[in-house]
Formats: structure tokens, C-alpha cells, sequence
């Protein structure tokens, strides 16, 4: 009688069927299975998916950091992108800067009494209009603040 060995599925489905040597054993998630040795080793040669059940802590020790670490990384990146929206927005108060023309830019300076210098006849609108959403936010700080 050949000996056996506790092999464990350490994958993400819920139960794996050992296709690799044909036995069709059925292993749960993170549940010891003991199986024959010949099959055990070749099955071991896959430690991405099984692992023998000795190592299983350490395995999920290793599996719930990578989750953690998946999760900051996550939520680093949503901050960072909510981050980039709100530098990029060209909506300032109640006013969305991106809808108006160049002249509309200009009559809102004059308005708002922003002092903008002239940057000359060339500026491009684009380049006015974040110098007009800049000035804006500076004085909505100031007034809060």
C-alpha cells in the first residue's frame, strides 16, 4: 500500500479537479485532501495551485497581504485619479470655465476684479482659461480662508 500525503488547493475557485494526473479527485479551497504519494508529487510540481498542507498557513498569510496590499494599492490609485479630476476641473464654484469663450473669460476677469497681467494677443484660450480658473480658486481660498 503506497503512502499518502495531505496536499492542499491553494487557488482562487472554490474547488479544483485534479486534472494533471487524471485522478479527477476533487480538491477544496484550503481543505487538506490526503492523497497518494506519486500522485502528491506531481501534483506539488504545480506550487501556484497545490501545496502540501504543512505550508498552508503561511500560504494564506501570503495570500491575505497580497489582498491587502491589492486593496491599498486600489484606493491609492481612486485618490490619486479624484485627485487628478479635481486639478484638472475646470468648474470653479458654480461656474464651469470650460463652457465660455475667450470673451466671456475676459468679461468674468474684468467682473471679478482677478488682475490678470496680459500674456499677449497669441495666448492661447485653453492656456487663458486656466489662468482665469487658477486666479479664481486663489481667491475663493482667500475668502474662505
Amino acid at each position: 500500500m503506497s503512502d499518502k500525503i495531505a496536499v492542499v488547493y491553494i487557488g482562487d475557485k472554490p474547488s479544483k479537479k485534479d486534472t494533471v494526473t487524471g485522478s479527477r479527485l476533487v480538491f477544496p479551497r484550503h481543505k487538506s485532501v490526503d492523497v497518494e504519494s506519486h500522485i502528491a508529487m506531481q501534483l506539488l510540481e504545480f506550487p501556484s495551485v497545490w501545496r502540501r498542507s504543512e505550508e498552508l498557513g503561511e500560504v494564506k498569510a501570503q495570500q491575505e497581504a497580497l489582498e491587502q496590499a491589492a486593496i491599498e494599492e486600489a484606493e491609492r490609485l481612486a485618490a490619486e485619479e479624484a485627485r487628478l479630476a479635481e486639478e484638472q476641473s475646470m468648474v470653479v464654484g458654480d461656474r464651469d470655465l470650460a463652457k465660455l469663450t475667450s470673451a466671456q473669460l475676459a468679461t468674468l476677469v474684468e467682473g471679478e476684479d482677478l488682475r490678470l497681467d496680459p500674456q499677449g494677443p497669441q495666448e492661447k484660450v485653453g492656456d487663458f482659461r486656466v489662468r482665469v480658473r487658477d486666479a479664481m480658486k486663489a481667491k475663493l481660498a482667500e475668502q474662505e480662508g
